[in-house]
């Protein structure tokens, strides 16, 4: 039906939104989508003991597939002696080697599946934290599934079929700042600035109930321009960021000015794990999706772990025990006072390709580094870059109010922080971002694996 639309001429496709429009969810969106999260919103009520129960059985067939279909699985599991029966629960998984990003460059064909046709196959990639991309093969049921996961999130963000929801992200309006897409309005995070932003803002202010999807940077630059602004009016039923690092300062701003709770999400292009945040704050791992396990990694403070994930829900060429480069802080807390039984983490603290290797042997992540800039009034963004171990670049961008005071002020924090070297600090009118217009606050060319 999607090739059908986007095929068709606009008065064909007028119709078809028409139709489309008195579907109720969530058969609106597929029946697999329909099944799917009906199950979905059942599972989150179970016990930890039966999501586990659940979790290793789909996890036997993800093993005993990838030993009968993957060419690199198999020979792993023969160079290792093991059988797909040696693999029943996530503590097994440590018989098996972790993957890496640049083992699945090296190894591409041999981790796709020998019956991968079956599953109608959609090549995707992602440019991860360092901007080289990974390419790797999704089903193509698995976006049905997808959905399914990030709209019981929604549903705890309070998203209900009839909010209207502003997506401030990587997808470009196809023509001008903004783009009406039914429910949706896409707005262009590429192009901010007060004229965009006070159009936003505007258009926010026209509806009732609606929810704001966007970068955490993206939101924060809209709170911080309605603050200045003294704008009153723009509140959201909830503000969803993904992507990109949350911050307690952005976090903080982004629900003063919009009036509401902020639900982080966290997940990959590989779709092997999902953590999305309930309305107590939880951070709740999404068993049904992929298996977590937390490892230590040297350097990283004694509550931080590394995220490594094994899919659960892709054939066509399954990653198991992948290493996401990602940090969480594990949690003290086992039971959510929300009643879910998705197990719990504290928070996702940063990329271990942004974690800055300072001279003296220190390993430092995003939100050490950025921490305390924010009650620097005067800056409206900022970016740390490590050249070296001894050279760090500071990008600003300022409010008119900046000076050499505050210039110095902010020397001084990030002279505490990495200790001896060369620290430039640059003044500009704008930030790069990625191609998919992310904001990254802390960019490291010095890698861990180097500092070791």
């Amino acid at each position: 039906m999607r090739k059908i639309y986007h095929k068709s001429p606009e008065p064909v496709k007028n119709v078809i939104r028409k139709v489309h429009s008195k579907i109720p969810f969530p058969y609106v969106y597929g029946l697999k989508f329909a099944k799917y999260y009906k199950w979905l919103m059942k599972t989150q009520w179970l016990p930890p003991e039966e999501l586990e129960e659940l979790q290793n059985k789909r996890l036997q067939i993800i093993i005993k597939h990838a030993y009968d279909n993957v060419p690199y699985y198999r020979r792993i599991f023969d160079e290792r002696g093991l059988k797909p029966e040696d693999i029943q629960t996530k503590e097994d998984l440590k018989l098996l080697p972790v993957l890496t990003k640049d083992d699945v460059r090296k190894n591409f064909k041999e981790l796709c599946a020998k019956d991968f046709q079956k599953y109608n196959p959609v090549q995707s990639s992602t440019a991860g934290s360092t901007g080289e991309p990974l390419l790797f093969y999704r089903d193509a049921q698995e976006s049905a599934i997808e959905q399914a996961f990030v709209w019981r999130h929604w549903n705890w963000a309070g998203v209900t079929p009839e909010c209207k929801i502003f997506i401030l992200r990587g997808s470009r309006p196809r023509k001008g700042l903004m783009e009406h897409k039914g429910k949706e309005i896409v707005l262009s995070a590429y192009d901010l600035s007060n004229e965009t932003m006070s159009m936003y803002v505007e258009e926010m202010r026209k509806y009732k109930k609606w929810v704001l999807r966007a970068y955490p940077m993206c939101a924060y630059l809209l709170a911080q321009f309605i603050a200045h602004n003294n704008i009153e009016g723009v509140k959201s039923v909830s503000v969803i960021t993904s992507s990109e690092t949350l911050f307690e300062f952005q976090r903080t701003a982004i629900e003063k000015q919009f009036g509401c709770r902020v639900f982080d999400w966290y997940g990959l292009g590989e779709h092997v794990c999902a953590i999305g945040q309930c309305e107590c704050g939880s951070y709740h791992i999404n068993s049904e999706y992929g298996i977590v396990e937390l490892l230590p990694m040297d350097g990283l403070k004694e509550n931080q772990r590394e995220i490594v994930a094994t899919g659960l829900n892709n054939f066509s060429m399954p990653l198991i025990r992948y290493r996401t480069e990602d940090i969480a802080e594990i949690s003290n807390i086992k039971s959510c006072p929300c009643g879910r039984g998705l197990p719990i983490v504290k928070s996702i603290t940063g990329r271990s390709r942004d974690v800055i290797i300072t001279e003296d042997g220190r390993f430092l992540t995003t939100g050490l580094i950025v921490e305390d800039i924010d009650k620097i009034q005067s800056i409206k963004e900022w970016q740390v870059i490590q050249e070296t171990t001894t050279h760090y670049v500071v990008n600003i961008v300022g409010y008119s109010s900046f000076n050499n005071q505050d210039k110095e002020r902010l020397y001084n924090l990030v002279r505490s922080r990495v200790g001896v070297g060369q620290i430039d600090i640059n003044i500009l009118d704008h930030i790069e971002r990625t191609s998919m217009a992310k904001f990254r606050a802390v960019i490291s060319k010095v890698s861990v694996e180097e500092a070791m």
